[in-house]
């Protein structure tokens, strides 16, 4: 296929855009017209997320468009959703956990998302209703990046102590980036539209990924507190979520092969 990858240079993206490599797809990236060049080999198409006409003339003659861009708030992320499904090309589009309400949920569950990211639901709305898939990654770690080794691996080397938000117990549903990869693979070659896909390997507690952290301690960090340092952010880590991914595996045969994050901390530490 000929595949525009948008957010080439992320976390996720990076990712994406090498597993396409690799499958031996016909790869462009979008470059903002003052972004960084890309990769030797790589196409670079012109388009920014913040001009939603160039999304659509950048988007033209593929076969498929990858969002794995990061978001930038609710008029920006509909209009550049909007740009992407005028130029008539299926997208893939990037949404994540936080879309989802609390406790077990599931691939068929309806959004619920948490306020610092309610236009997602819509985002995803407007994605299926034009015949585009949809991707939720968990919390994504690998490669150097991420929440974890990030900001919590930050907040725990400053405190010296492993911090997780509010109470014990919350769970997280992780993803390692490079599983998550092949999972952007298996929706652009097989799924069918108008489908939602959940890239989540396991689940994890949080005081466990910050006892990890901590060297065996761990404790809590108040939420009013957090939140003077992380603002709405800080709400999202009291979200207790058991996300399941089985129709994802069953029907795309996409098998994680890194399956403990607090083993991966252990060995990368």
């Amino acid at each position: 296929m000929k595949v525009l990858i948008i957010g080439a240079t992320g976390h996720i993206g990076s990712a994406v855009t090498a597993a396409f490599e690799r499958a031996g797809h016909a790869v462009a990236v979008l470059r903002r017209p003052d972004g960084r060049a890309p990769a030797k080999g790589r196409l670079p198409v012109e388009g920014d997320l913040t001009d939603p006409a160039s999304l659509t003339r950048a988007a033209q003659g593929f076969d498929r468009v990858v969002h794995a861009g990061p978001p930038l708030g609710e008029q920006a992320d509909l209009a550049g959703v909007d740009a992407l499904i005028a130029a008539g090309v299926p997208v893939v589009h990037t949404t994540g956990a936080a879309v989802l309400g609390g406790g077990p949920v599931d691939e068929d569950s309806a959004p619920d998302p948490h306020p610092i990211v309610a236009w997602r639901a819509e985002a995803e709305r407007r994605v299926l209703a034009a015949g585009g898939q949809v991707i939720r990654p968990g919390m994504v770690y690998g490669n150097g990046a991420g929440i974890v080794p990030g900001l919590l691996a930050r907040k725990a080397a400053e405190r010296g102590t492993g911090l997780y938000i509010g109470e014990p117990g919350v769970r997280w549903p992780v993803v390692h980036v490079e599983d998550l990869a092949g999972l952007y693979l298996a929706v652009a070659g097989r799924a069918a539209p108008g489908t939602v896909w959940h890239g989540m390997s396991e689940t994890v507690r949080l005081d466990a990924i910050a006892a990890v952290l901590g060297g065996g301690r761990a404790e809590s960090w108040p939420l009013a507190e957090a939140r003077a340092e992380l603002g709405g952010l800080a709400d999202l880590f009291t979200r207790d979520q058991d996300v399941s991914s089985a129709k994802t595996r069953r029907l795309l045969g996409w098998n994680p092969a890194r399956t403990s994050l607090l083993d991966w901390l252990r060995e990368t530490r």
